[in-house]
């Protein structure tokens, strides 16, 4: 996943893409890469969505990094006006489609996405391996309106 990030992010050198996370992991090397468009708001999801929105509604191109249980269900009201109706060029990339981090509690799991992506109106796309995922991400940033990506098992390396 970090590599498929970077290699989009370095052939997408545009200062108009920004890419954000809630605390997945450190990114030093994308820090350094591109210091004003990586942004690790921690864990706080619903803010994160929120500056997402406020990003996008200035025509910026957003993509938002999580796992989907917190990113989808604790922002869920931020999706819907802050992103939705005002800024729609964000992409939600979700973190463990398939339970990869259901050990870890109830929260990281995320069963009913397609259902909620669905009653916003959000595309939904699932891309099997790194190529559909490239594609998929450079479909969704032409596209300016709303997407979710979800992925399958996130912690292969892709």
């Amino acid at each position: 996943m970090r590599k498929t990030l970077d290699r989009f992010l370095s052939k997408y050198n545009n200062e108009d893409l920004y890419f954000m996370h809630a605390d997945m992991w450190s990114f030093p090397l994308f820090k350094a890469k591109y210091p004003n468009r990586c942004l690790n708001v921690g864990v706080q999801e619903t803010n994160m969505v929120n500056i997402a929105g406020g990003l996008a509604s200035q025509d910026k191109h957003v993509i938002v990094y999580g796992v989907a249980g917190f990113v989808i269900h604790r922002a869920y009201e931020q999706i819907k006006f802050s992103v939705k109706h005002y800024g729609k060029n964000v992409t939600f990339v979700n973190a463990g489609a398939n339970g990869c981090y259901s050990a870890c509690g109830k929260g990281h799991i995320l069963d009913d996405d397609e259902e909620l992506m669905h009653a916003l109106g959000i595309k939904l796309h699932e891309p099997i391996n790194r190529s559909g995922f490239l594609k998929t991400i450079i479909k969704c940033i032409r596209d300016e309106h709303t997407n979710y990506v979800r992925l399958g098992w996130d912690n292969c390396e892709w």
